[in-house]
């Protein structure tokens, strides 16, 4: 990311965060001086005082992202669910947290200098970071780091594979600390280096994992998990799984070694949020198991689909009162705008609508295998769910829970809606309370169906608001 990208991306979140920090005027002060300057107060005098955390966070395409402006990843998830951790102790609304996105290499001297509080960027916990640094207790742990290499790279069967090599890593990451450490054992053995290059720290490790496929580069490295996830879409790349560079490392939230009060807290939530435990796991999974949010709704060939189909969409969009951008969204999680997918279970078409619901005195549309037709039954049985099964729900989010029975049916998202009362949820929301229970009882397949037609509604809303006016505009 360009650094007039980067600038940029710190002044739209600190922006769009510092509107509603004050509940009066006499605050905005403090809190925009804090949000925007040099603090290092612990957790007691913030809470205290301006009530505003600063999170520095990388951008990433996995941990932290935009889509149309709303913030996305699994480290933004467990920040969010921290502020409302942090407000449920301290019995207060009055807590804001700002993110501010920085090179991967400026995050930990950022930190010291005090232009943030906390850094939740997947850092591994290693030696030579806790010399500067001081961890929460870890939310994840056993992950390795593997070699990935581009279509043309050589087989890496053995570290020793390694020798000579160049392998392009993210600045300030861990990946080179530790080809640095096996380069030791390989010059002891009378073996020739890794090279370890580090990247221009514009470059996060998706990218140089993009690099890889497009063989612009044959070596780079990251976390096995990261690295299954976009092996998803970049098919070309080869993982070295078999050969891990290092093996059950753990990550955590880093904070400055005096801010005992902050790493304490912190080390609280990790084990609310860690392996094994309900919110550890949706998020995880929600990004990383699943892979259907990873599909590329930028890409060229899906822009032309969602050209040719747009009219159709808009039709039935105005006929039942429905953003025709969430319809296409939905039907790209569906089908991928794919009019000749047919599901193990018969749903059929862009919508992927059972025959029977289609034909169903509800929906009655006898054409559901037109394209048409498809579109408009999807589009009624939508609307039918809001009408009939969540008008109780708050507007806003009538539309995430019609989205979750289109996918799971709608008397068990009602079975859900108590579930979560019962947990001491909030029954009339989806994200941060009915998705929690229909994680525990569903598993993730529909909160990530959820979550992942909101983030494809946003590209294509994004897409759309920036193309108007040109001959691509849908």
């Amino acid at each position: 990311m360009p650094a007039l990208r980067t600038l940029s991306l710190i002044l739209v979140l600190l922006l769009t965060a510092i509107p509603a920090m004050a509940a009066t005027d006499s605050e905005i002060p403090d809190s925009l001086t804090r949000a925007t300057g040099i603090s290092t107060d612990d957790l007691d005098t913030v809470m205290t005082k301006t009530r505003v955390i600063r999170v520095l966070v990388s951008y990433n395409r996995s941990n932290f992202f935009l889509v149309n402006g709303a913030m996305r990843g699994m480290e933004h998830d467990l920040m969010e669910a921290y502020k409302q951790h942090l407000r449920k102790h301290y019995r207060t609304k009055k807590l804001h947290m700002t993110f501010v996105a920085l090179p991967f290499d400026q995050l930990l001297p950022a930190l010291l200098e005090g232009r943030g509080d906390i850094v939740a960027a997947g850092l591994t916990i290693t030696k030579e970071r806790e010399k500067r640094v001081a961890f929460s207790a870890p939310y994840r742990k056993d992950i390795n780091e593997i070699i990935v290499g581009s279509k043309k790279a050589a087989p890496i069967h053995k570290l020793e594979d390694l020798a000579g090599k160049k392998i392009y890593v993210m600045a300030g990451s861990s990946y080179g600390d530790h080809l640095l450490n096996l380069n030791k054992k390989l010059t002891k053995r009378g073996l020739k280096p890794v090279f370890v290059m580090s990247a221009n720290d514009d470059l996060v490790t998706e990218d140089l994992l993009e690099m890889a496929e497009r063989g612009l580069i044959d070596y780079t490295m990251a976390d096995s998990h990261i690295a299954e996830l976009w092996k998803t879409v970049l098919t070309k790349i080869q993982l070295f799984t078999d050969v891990p560079v290092t093996v059950g490392g753990s990550i955590g939230w880093a904070v400055r070694p005096k801010n005992k009060e902050l790493k304490k807290s912190l080390s609280n939530f990790a084990k609310e949020v860690r392996q094994g435990t309900l919110m550890g796991n949706m998020t995880f999974n929600r990004y990383y198991k699943n892979t259907d949010w990873v599909k590329n709704p930028y890409a060229h060939e899906d822009q032309v689909k969602l050209k040719k189909l747009a009219k159709i969409f808009k039709k039935y969009g105005k006929k039942y009162n429905l953003d025709w951008l969430k319809l296409a969204a939905l039907g790209f999680q569906e089908s991928r705008l794919n009019m000749k997918t047919k599901s193990h279970r018969g749903a059929v078409g862009i919508m992927q609508v059972m025959p029977s619901t289609a034909t169903s005195k509800v929906v009655n549309i006898k054409d559901y295998n037109t394209l048409d037709g498809n579109i408009h039954a999807g589009s009624k049985y939508l609307r039918y769910l809001i009408d009939n099964y969540f008008k109780d729900v708050e507007p806003h989010a009538r539309i995430d829970f019609a989205l979750a029975a289109y996918n799971a049916g709608p008397a068990r998202i009602k079975q859900m809606q108590q579930l979560a009362k019962k947990m001491g949820l909030n029954p009339k929301l989806w994200f941060g309370n009915v998705e929690y229970a229909a994680y525990r009882k569903i598993g993730y397949e529909t909160p990530t169906y959820v979550a992942n037609v909101q983030i494809f509604y946003a590209a294509f809303k994004s897409i759309n608001q920036s193309t108007k006016g040109r001959k691509t505009t849908f």
